[in-house]
């Protein structure tokens, strides 16, 4: 077993195994969780197979393995699905156990940052991963303020990325610090957090963010 597989395997082994807990029963959020995962996960495999044949990314098969979905291999592949599960079952701890309060950020000030993100993505058109990873960032936002505003303003959802972007630093930083995944130097800015790309970072906020949004729009409606 390659090393990308087995960080997905640890990444969702617990959440999995104490989704069953009789004081957290997140397998009752299933209906609307797995199709939100799936949803998602289809949207961003298929960002990955075209940007990976653009050759926006490759992968050491070293650690890695052998592609399974066009130049996927199995640990990228389940990537979309393992993740985001095991941010949404600590998304449901923090509102299980934690009380909810309505931070005092105006709706507005989303507006402007996406707007940023917009723009951030118009003046990288040349560079493929950038333009990406601020556009969906973009595209997150503006989603998010048109169907469910609040969740913007929830400190379970910051609690979500906060959490979710300690472990990211832990995982990716492995993933880019062997490395498991490879950067073409043309797509991407260049700026890096230690060995992690800054375009990861923006990737990762829309990536959690859509499935986040999908499962509260889902549980929930508008």
């Amino acid at each position: 077993m390659n090393l990308y597989l087995k960080l997905n395997i640890l990444s969702v082994l617990f959440p999995l195994l104490f989704s069953f807990h009789p004081r957290i029963a997140f397998y009752r959020e299933w209906p609307y969780v797995l199709p939100a995962i799936g949803v998602t996960a289809i949207v961003y495999l298929v960002w990955d197979i075209v940007v990976t044949a653009q050759g926006h990314w490759s992968f050491n098969h070293t650690y890695a393995g052998k592609g399974v979905l066009k130049d996927l291999p199995l640990g990228e592949v389940l990537f979309f699905f393992c993740i985001p599960y095991a941010c949404l079952f600590v998304y449901w701890i923090f509102r299980l156990f934690l009380s909810e309060k309505l931070l005092p950020l105006p709706i507005v000030a989303f507006w402007i940052l996406a707007g940023v993100f917009l723009l951030g993505g118009l003046l990288n058109l040349k560079r493929g991963y950038t333009r990406l990873a601020f556009l969906s960032c973009a595209a997150f936002l503006v989603l998010a303020l048109t169907v469910k505003p609040s969740l913007l303003q929830s400190s379970h959802t910051w609690e979500y990325f906060i959490f979710s972007f300690i472990a990211f630093l832990i995982v990716n930083g492995i993933l880019t610090g062997l490395p498991v995944v490879l950067y073409n130097p043309n797509a991407i800015l260049g700026f890096r957090v230690i060995t992690i790309p800054v375009e990861d970072f923006f990737y990762n906020f829309s990536f959690l963010g859509f499935n986040l949004l999908l499962y509260r729009w889902l549980a929930e409606g508008v």
